[in-house]
């Protein structure tokens, strides 16, 4: 018989972990909501790592500066 484990989700920036927000958003609205506190997420993304034990790891991607000439 299977059995069904809730997983909480982890979102990483660099290495550091933060909790989730609201379980009831979707990912691009918890990176909206960390935007405000990180601003270097302003124009970022957000990837689906996998899980890791019992959380579902989400990856907060900053958005690459890249200055011309």
């Amino acid at each position: 018989m299977a059995t069904a484990t809730t997983l909480t989700r982890v979102f990483r920036l660099g290495a550091t972990n933060l909790p989730d927000p609201d379980p009831a958003m979707n990912p691009e609205e918890v990176l909206q909501h960390f935007q405000g506190t990180f601003p270097q997420l302003r124009y970022g993304k957000v990837n689906e790592e996998g899980v890791e034990g019992n959380e579902l790891i989400y990856t907060l991607v900053p958005n690459e500066y890249a200055p011309n000439g």
